[in-house]
């Protein structure tokens, strides 16, 4: 993890640098609610308009068929508050955690055909809190903040570790869960829960907004999570968007993260978090490809003290 520092701070000041990152960090206001950004300072493009047509070089939409899985009695109230569990551990043991975030980002032409790969590196820091009784925040920076203009068409995917909240019990109660049975995944068996924003539930989670200023436009999703069957931890989702958004141009967009098992080497702590994701969209005009993957965790309270360092093996 590289320092978000003008100049590197000296080996014998850890404590000082601990220090500083922390007034850097809470020099940034948080945000009243969990949101998912994609944040862009293009301006719009002609010929942009929404279609209900889904793009052939987006993956299938989450509702197009059922994976396999096995005919088993599934109760989704258990599923759900087993997950909902898991989901507060991580909330109550994570201040904040850094990571090296690597991207590979594809523009995808009209064609279906993604063009060269582009790719960055980031340090990447998340913080997730309450800000107030219902609400967590969940404020992300990139290279201290400063990223906005190094991601490929100006546009910056935000919100990745926020989804998993999903299932949190702020939140879980705005989707509509059904348990669909017994799956495998990520070479573990797991249970497979299908889940819908309802129409009578406000969304906090996802919104589109144009221009770091510019409105924001709350978007609904569905899609699926696979629910370890043994640790109940999310192993992984998929989502789609419940319907194209034609005030902004936004056509579709496709999500599926991968999580995994990250052991720290001091503090007896074990977190799942995000190892990498897929992100497909398109909207205003461009259509767009990219992978995230996280790696060199690291976990750390606001304190002087440095709790969890880097697990070994990342």
């Amino acid at each position: 993890m590289r320092s978000f520092a003008t100049k590197p701070p000296r080996q014998d000041q850890p404590a000082r640098f601990w220090r500083w990152l922390f007034a850097f960090l809470i020099s940034f206001p948080l945000s009243s609610a969990v949101a998912q950004k994609v944040v862009a300072t293009i301006p719009s493009k002609p010929g942009g308009s929404a279609s209900a047509d889904r793009p052939t070089w987006l993956p299938p939409d989450v509702d197009e068929k059922v994976p396999p899985v096995e005919e088993t009695a599934c109760s989704v109230d258990v599923v759900v508050q087993k997950a909902a569990q898991r989901v507060l551990e991580f909330t109550r043991n994570v201040d904040r955690f850094t990571a090296t975030e690597a991207l590979t980002h594809q523009s995808i032409n009209k064609h279906g055909q993604g063009s060269a790969p582009v790719e960055r590196k980031f340090d990447y820091v998340v913080s997730i809190h309450e800000v107030r009784q219902g609400h967590l925040g969940v404020t992300e920076y990139r290279n201290g903040g400063f990223a906005l203009n190094e991601f490929p068409g100006g546009i910056v995917t935000n919100g990745l570790p926020a989804l998993v909240l999903i299932f949190h019990p702020y939140y879980a109660p705005s989707y509509e869960m059904t348990c669909e049975g017994l799956a495998r995944s990520n070479d573990r068996i797991a249970w497979q829960v299908h889940l819908r924003q309802r129409t009578d539930k406000p969304n906090e989670l996802k919104t589109y907004q144009s221009g770091i200023h510019g409105a924001s436009y709350s978007v609904g999703l569905k899609g699926r999570a696979w629910i370890s069957a043994d640790s109940y931890q999310i192993v992984r989702m998929e989502t789609d968007l419940v319907m194209p958004v034609p005030q902004i141009q936004l056509l579709a967009e496709h999500t599926a993260i991968e999580y995994g098992a990250v052991k720290f080497s001091e503090g007896d702590v074990n977190l799942w978090l995000p190892l990498s994701a897929e992100v497909y969209f398109a909207w205003r005009g461009q259509q767009v490809h990219r992978r995230h993957s996280f790696d060199h965790y690291m976990l750390f309270t606001v304190d002087d003290k440095q709790r969890v360092n880097t697990p070994p093996g990342l």
